[in-house]
């Protein structure tokens, strides 16, 4: 392969366009700006072929990014990604178009039962390539991007399509590779754009906790720091960690005096965000009762004993199964999966296919042993 080609206008990515309108595969890869700025912006993306290499600036080519738009719809063409989720709803959001005909070498190689299936040690394990880890969290929204950065890009798809081949033929030696398939196109079926950020404080980890007063003080709280991190373009998290924001719910500051006085927060957020954290606790006390936020509640019945009995047995038998196939117990056969089947205990193999809970691989080869557990518990 040649040395990368940077491309950041439209007469570079002319040539670019033809080229990989004649190849049948691509390996993909991209960089955001997540870690540094409000939002996901797609800052470079990587594209190789057998022969040739590309480091495509979107930043600088704007809406002409837009005309790689046809290679990644058409179905002919194998899209080879690791992580292909990320990658491909960034992608959606950024091109207008669904990538098609994926091959995610991070799915292949769980199917395979590997521990250590991120693409640095999968290099290492096939390729005995060591990646530097240092740039991973690099601001690509910067120019011009130094070479060494371009060298970290580009080595992420320079053996993508190598390890592809790699993976596929183990697949194929375990029987496995129709299994990736359908994961690739349960994948490709499930891509969506990149949603808007949005606050919530059912998603800030302990905040069951809180009682609903402390959870509107949670919420507002959520809501100012994300409008001060849309202004100050950083991401939510460098203006004020969760962990900081529950506690100060918890604390409920009235007064920049009280805010002074925390614990909770450090000298520089004090002095920068004392008022606008007093403003967004004043609101939320002033909320009336019936306006207080809560978190759903659980509508649980009657305790289902042969349920738990059927879980019990499932997760038992799953596990067992897992270490003769040497793979992870949650790839072979998730737990929601096993709650849900000890829940509808479906009788048979049409009912259980229609249910949805199983993919089509899992159901050939662990269907009818699920089936027969499920009938023996009683």
């Amino acid at each position: 392969m040649t040395e990368p080609e940077y491309i950041d206008s439209l007469e570079r990515l002319e040539p670019v366009l033809r080229h990989l309108s004649k190849k049948a595969r691509l390996a993909v890869d991209l960089e955001a700006d997540s870690y540094h700025h409000y939002g996901d912006r797609l800052c470079l993306l990587q594209i190789a072929t057998d022969q040739k290499a590309f480091l495509v600036d979107p930043l600088a080519l704007g809406d002409g990014i837009l005309g790689l738009a046809p290679i990644f719809a058409d179905a002919r063409k194998e899209k080879v990604f690791h992580d292909g989720d990320y990658d491909g709803r960034m992608l959606m959001r950024s091109l207008g178009v669904r990538p098609q005909n994926i091959f995610d070498t991070m799915l292949a190689a769980r199917l395979l039962g590997k521990t250590n299936v991120g693409l640095a040690p999968l290099l290492e394990e096939y390729f005995g390539i060591q990646q530097n880890k240092y740039y991973q969290k690099a601001d690509w929204s910067r120019r011009p991007l130094a070479p060494a950065l371009l060298e970290y890009a580009a080595l992420d798809t320079a053996y993508l399509l190598r390890l592809r081949d790699r993976l596929e033929a183990e697949l194929k030696a375990k029987g496995r590779l129709q299994w990736a398939r359908e994961e690739f196109r349960l994948l490709r079926e499930s891509l969506e754009p990149m949603p808007k950020r949005a606050a919530n404080f059912m998603r800030v980890k302990g905040a069951r906790r809180l009682t609903p007063r402390q959870l509107a003080i949670l919420q507002a709280l959520l809501e100012w720091r994300e409008s001060l991190a849309r202004r100050m373009d950083v991401p939510p998290f460098k203006v004020i960690g969760n962990e900081r924001l529950l506690k100060i719910a918890e604390e409920c500051p009235r007064s920049q005096h009280r805010i002074d006085q925390s614990p909770n927060l450090t000298e520089k957020q004090k002095r920068l965000y004392r008022k606008g954290i007093v403003k967004a606790v004043d609101e939320a006390m002033q909320l009336p009762e019936e306006e207080l936020p809560s978190f759903p509640v659980s509508q649980r019945g009657r305790p289902d004993h042969r349920a738990e009995r059927v879980l019990a047995k499932l997760k038992s038998w799953r596990d067992r199964m897992a270490g003769q196939l040497g793979m992870d117990p949650g790839v072979l056969l998730p737990n929601a999966a096993l709650s849900e089947l000890s829940r509808s205990r479906p009788a048979d193999e049409k009912e259980l296919a229609s249910m949805d809970i199983m993919k089509k691989w899992q159901c050939g080869l662990l269907g009818a042993e699920v089936l027969e557990l499920i009938r023996k518990v009683r």
